[in-house]
């Protein structure tokens, strides 16, 4: 009797000293009465619940032990913060990717190539402008360098290759992506033509790039991506799209995007967050910061910030009597420095610019995105915490904005 006594006194003693000394445990998404099988608490708390006290001291002293166990198994922060919690005060920032859009506009054309292979300590991912959907399902290819060569290569740099399919424009009034999208028959053609041509390379996934969409076939968009998604994700593969931006539900250009509902079936949304003048309008920055994060703002409203990419200029435009020209950036250091010009900084928009005056007296302004300005957007992919940024395209893009990029996404 008085060992029993002894033994208990022993125990009481230990529980009293383990509860001292034990640290505060993190709490867990799991409480330790579910452990145990046991129910504490008041049924309609919600949430975290307080352990019984008519539990006893055994369960207090395993609930002590059990709480200190998995703190130290987890490494968890003592804290008890989620590392994917919303609250990110404290804590670094969630690593950040960077898409490389990929295009090849001639045979012979090794621009992007060179650009992936020379930064592949900073891209995380490639989408090469490979194919074309046409009206009747098939998927045409664009051609272009030897495709497993560049997906051997991505792939030995731990790149992700996401195949960029656009869709073929309007010929003799027939609009092709509506003629597919809304039919479902034909929609399933496509994505079957979308499945083999990403097995036939080995590739890791899929990126729709289908603009100009007509706003009757907003929800056969969404259709699509959803029997795409269903089709593609089980078998492992990233689905992405392509969006254009707005600030409203009211914009014809944008109208075919319904942001919510694509959210659901797509791992990334890169939202096309430049030509905000082009080749339809007067001269103008290509991506006003103003407009760029308007646009970011009120895509968040739909789209988790988790799955969202902003869209990055990696070129300009050359505007003039003749016509507008698109421009990568050595073509532009090359036009300014022929006509003497220095280039001008835009506060407002954030943007580079300069004017020239050819020999046969016709006026250009340029308007295009540098390392300076592609770094303040960079800032607002960091103010709002979103997935990454996505470039169009690699090898038209300032060299000097590469250190920018490396601070932001170096592997």
């Amino acid at each position: 009797m008085n060992k029993c006594k002894r033994t208990v006194s022993w125990i009481i003693m230990m529980g009293l000293l383990m509860t001292v000394l034990l640290p505060v445990t993190p709490v867990y998404a799991f409480s330790i009465s579910d452990l145990l099988g046991q129910t504490t608490g008041s049924a309609d708390s919600g949430g975290a619940t307080s352990m019984s006290t008519g539990n006893g001291l055994m369960n207090t002293l395993l609930g002590l032990l059990l709480g200190s166990f998995l703190g130290n198994i987890s490494g968890s922060p003592s804290s008890g913060t989620d590392k994917g919690s919303s609250d990110n005060s404290g804590l670094n920032p969630s690593a950040k990717e960077l898409v490389g859009f990929y295009a090849e506009w001639w045979g012979e054309d090794t621009s992007s190539y060179n650009s992936m292979i020379k930064n592949a300590d900073t891209i995380k991912t490639i989408a090469p402008f490979w194919a074309t959907m046409q009206a009747d399902g098939t998927v045409t290819d664009r051609g272009g360098s030897d495709h497993a060569k560049v997906v051997n290569a991505a792939h030995q740099q731990n790149m992700t290759v996401l195949l960029l399919v656009n869709n073929a424009k309007v010929e003799n009034g027939v609009t092709p992506v509506h003629t597919v999208l809304a039919n479902p028959a034909l929609r399933t053609k496509a994505i079957d033509s979308f499945e083999a041509y990403i097995k036939k390379y080995n590739l890791d996934g899929v990126n729709v790039d289908f603009e100009m969409v007509p706003a009757e076939d907003r929800d056969n968009l969404t259709a699509f991506m959803r029997e795409l998604y269903a089709r593609l994700k089980p078998q492992g593969y990233t689905v992405s799209i392509d969006i254009f931006p707005k600030q409203n539900e009211n914009s014809d250009v944008a109208a075919a995007y319904d942001y919510a509902g694509l959210a659901q079936y797509a791992d990334k949304i890169m939202i096309m967050t430049y030509d905000n003048h082009g080749t339809w309008s007067g001269p103008g920055p290509i991506a006003d910061i103003r407009w760029v994060e308007n646009s970011l703002k009120y895509a968040l409203d739909f789209i988790p910030k988790n799955k969202l990419y902003l869209g990055l200029a990696a070129y300009g435009y050359d505007w003039s009597a003749n016509g507008t020209q698109s421009l990568e950036y050595k073509q532009i250091m090359e036009l300014a420095q022929r006509y003497g010009q220095s280039v001008e900084w835009d506060d407002a928009s954030q943007s580079p610019y300069f004017s020239y005056t050819t020999a046969e007296g016709i006026a250009h302004t340029v308007w295009f995105e540098n390392s300076e300005s592609l770094k303040h957007k960079l800032t607002l992919m960091a103010k709002y915490d979103i997935a990454g940024a996505a470039m169009w395209k690699l090898g038209e893009e300032d060299p000097a904005s590469w250190p920018v990029f490396r601070d932001k996404f170096g592997k």
